[in-house]
């Protein structure tokens, strides 16, 4: 029987942790990044792994939320968590989401080994016994654009409203719009719509929503465009982590393309948000700060393990004479700008409409960016072509 071991999360070195651990040379254990990275593996007709093992760097909120998206997708794949501390409150909350064990390092490297030992009896009995039929496995999942920025006044929302309505043309298929800015949030306010309900109110239909629920929960704001919003409240509380991975991955169950506006700045939920976005939208214009702020983005999103081909950088305003030009911006940042977005008047107009311009104006040059990064995005994320190439390495044993 094939069996495959993932060690999954930062730093790189934590592969060769998990192959020591478990007695094998480090090129038979693969290794990737991040949540959303694992997540790939679970595409249908790939051969899913044995055990799923989690650092130390994945927190709680995420490794919980990747448990259950196993459970439903790839039941006989084992998930062991590893953390450099003990697990307090931590383990009843994992056993009910499907982790088969925690690990508490500062108990020495033998626990590890004995708990993916037992991880890998456990999932080759349950594949012995037939536990993982094919029809278990979804379909092809929708993908995931979010836009960052953690300075204010880019012209992000803006953006977020008009790349939804350029995707759910150019791709042909419905697209959500997610404002997860609970406090001032007015992506939705260039549909000139207020939304039906409000992101709490997904969450509370609790897990493993079915697309009908998630669709019903939304606004329809541009025919082929669902909203997903709240009404600002500025004594609103921010959404937790873990509800915030339910909402996204309920979003890419149902859409073919999400797109998420989040909130300026480095929290928790923004950072679950930009690990499991298949495309991070880094908007910024063309002056110093704003600049500077990218440059930052970039450095600490990288450090904390997302992988820097995810990233796409978005100038806009970009026609500006304001004595930077996007070729300096690239030079000073060592950062490729992906896509440029013209100024215009059209914008505020827009707003004061409730069109987004890629509807009221699509001749115009801003419009005509915006559908050409649109159609980049749906390029991206198209089925790669299927090989008889293996995925990844396996370990044979038995």
């Amino acid at each position: 029987m094939n069996t495959s071991i993932v060690a999954v999360g930062a730093p790189p070195t934590f592969r060769q942790q998990v192959a020591r651990s478990f007695g094998t040379a480090p090129e038979t254990i693969e290794w990737v990044p991040t949540i959303t990275a694992a997540e790939e593996l679970l595409a249908p007709g790939a051969p899913s792994p044995t055990v799923l093992v989690l650092s130390p760097a994945v927190k709680d909120q995420d490794a919980l939320g990747l448990a259950e998206y196993v459970g439903r997708t790839a039941p006989a794949t084992a998930l062991v968590v590893v953390r450099d501390r003990a697990p307090d409150g931590l383990l009843p909350l994992a056993m009910r989401a499907g982790v088969r064990d925690v690990v508490d390092l500062t108990q020495g490297s033998q626990e590890l080994k004995d708990a993916i030992g037992r991880a890998v009896a456990w999932s080759e009995k349950v594949r012995g016994m037939g536990g993982e039929p094919s029809e278990a496995r979804p379909g092809r999942r929708g993908h995931v654009h979010a836009l960052f920025s953690s300075k204010g006044g880019t012209g992000k929302s803006f953006l977020a409203a008009n790349i939804a309505v350029a995707l759910s043309r150019h791709s042909g298929h419905p697209t959500a719009l997610a404002d997860l800015d609970v406090q001032i949030g007015d992506t939705l306010a260039y549909f000139g719509r207020e939304v039906k309900g409000t992101i709490a109110d997904l969450i509370a239909q609790g897990d493993n929503l079915e697309p009908e629920a998630v669709l019903s929960a939304g606004t329809n704001l541009d025919g082929h465009v669902f909203g997903y919003g709240s009404p600002p409240d500025p004594a609103a509380q921010a959404l937790p982590p873990e509800a915030v991975g339910r909402i996204l991955r309920a979003l890419r169950s149902t859409f073919a393309h999400t797109v998420v506006d989040t909130p300026a700045g480095y929290s928790d939920h923004v950072l679950s948000v930009l690990d499991l976005a298949d495309d991070i939208l880094l908007v910024a214009m063309l002056d110093v700060v704003a600049v500077r702020h990218m440059a930052v983005a970039v450095h600490t999103l990288t450090s904390s393990g997302i992988p820097r081909d995810r990233f796409r950088v978005v100038l806009n305003r970009a026609d500006s004479k304001v004595g930077l030009t996007p070729q300096e911006v690239e030079r000073v940042t060592r950062v490729r700008v992906d896509a440029l977005i013209p100024s215009s008047r059209l914008v505020p107009a827009s707003l004061n409409q409730g069109v987004p311009v890629v509807s009221s104006e699509p001749r115009s040059p801003v419009a005509k960016s915006v559908a050409a990064l649109a159609g980049t995005l749906v390029a991206a994320s198209a089925p790669a072509p299927t090989t008889n190439a293996p995925k990844r390495r396996l370990l044979r044993r038995g």
